[in-house]
């Protein structure tokens, strides 16, 4: 599938020349509700109380006009505006961009860096807070301990790159391309991600608030979910995570914290969740057939146990 398609299929907003005057400056209304500034020409807009409310797509208007919310989503586009608008990124090229990667600062915030080449790179001593790496090629670059936080790196490649103990809180990650990826001990929190992760490395990593779950807000032509078959996510902090319909399946989740989760119908078995915690979770029909749950903590007090399919081991069901 093309990249055009996939970025569609999210719900997205594209990046065209400006033609029309629209609010929010032009940026697509859906994408700020969402939490992401993305400019659009306003060719496809709507018409609400005399105000012209712009978007990247058509898929993205269509989904608007037929929302209910429309009130809510304007009102969220309106606020993240207000509150953030002086953090618009700016484009520079892959020249610019080298230019300040060679210097001591590498201050990389509030730019633009979509689709340029960052392969093999050490990134270490850059502040790339609220940076836009979407389509970027970052295979096999260091980014260990970099400031990412607000970091938007939607179809991102990630193979092999180190995100390990990087700051990607509010980081939005969809469909990224990944591979062999390294989180360990990354900061997560409240992060937004979805995609085919594969055997992933999250040890330790703080995914507190994290929205890994189906967000069918951002996908109006399909389902696109969290999966990371075999991935390694030993002592990482789930608390109050979104992961509905997340897939688990082989995962290494010892002693995670799983504390008030929404693993409703996620994919869990033959996860080993050795003395993870479980406490608050909400497992309805979820998938656990295999899955290896000794020692967990918990599990008197998870919501629609009953509903859950397959026999995990040790376990009470």
């Amino acid at each position: 599938m093309k990249i055009t398609n996939i970025f569609i299929l999210i719900g997205l907003c594209t990046i065209s020349g400006l033609a029309n005057a629209g609010e929010f400056g032009n940026h697509c209304t859906t994408s700020l509700a969402a939490g992401l500034f993305t400019k659009s020409d306003c060719s496809h807009n709507s018409v609400i109380d005399g105000k012209t409310y712009c978007f990247g797509n058509l898929t993205s208007k269509q989904s608007f006009d037929s929302s209910p919310k429309k009130a809510e989503i304007i009102n969220k586009a309106a606020v993240f505006y207000s509150n953030n608008n002086d953090q618009i990124r700016e484009k520079i090229s892959q020249e610019q961009a080298m230019e300040i990667i060679k210097t001591k600062e590498c201050n990389l915030t509030n730019k633009d860096l979509g689709y340029l080449k960052f392969e093999k790179m050490d990134l270490t001593h850059c502040n790339m807070e609220n940076v836009s790496l979407f389509g970027a090629d970052l295979r096999n670059a260091n980014l260990k301990g970099v400031n990412l936080k607000n970091a938007y790196l939607n179809l991102a490649r990630l193979e092999n790159a180190n995100l390990s103990q990087a700051d990607l809180s509010n980081a939005i990650i969809f469909q990224a391309i990944f591979d062999k990826t390294n989180f360990e001990n990354a900061n997560l929190t409240n992060a937004r991600m979805i995609g085919t992760l594969g055997p992933v490395n999250m040890a330790g990593a703080k995914i507190t608030d994290g929205r890994f779950g189906l967000d069918m807000g951002n996908q109006p032509m399909g389902q696109m979910k969290f999966d990371s078959t075999g991935g390694n996510f030993e002592n990482a902090n789930f608390e109050n995570a979104d992961l509905n319909i997340a897939s688990f399946l082989f995962a290494n989740l010892k002693g995670a914290n799983l504390k008030n989760t929404n693993l409703f119908r996620a994919e869990l078995s033959k996860a080993d969740l050795t003395g993870a915690d479980l406490t608050g979770a909400n497992l309805t029909d979820a998938i656990v057939d295999d899955a290896i749950m000794k020692d967990v903590k918990g599990l008197q007090t998870v919501k629609g146990w009953s509903t859950v399919k397959g026999k995990c081991q040790s376990c009470i069901q």
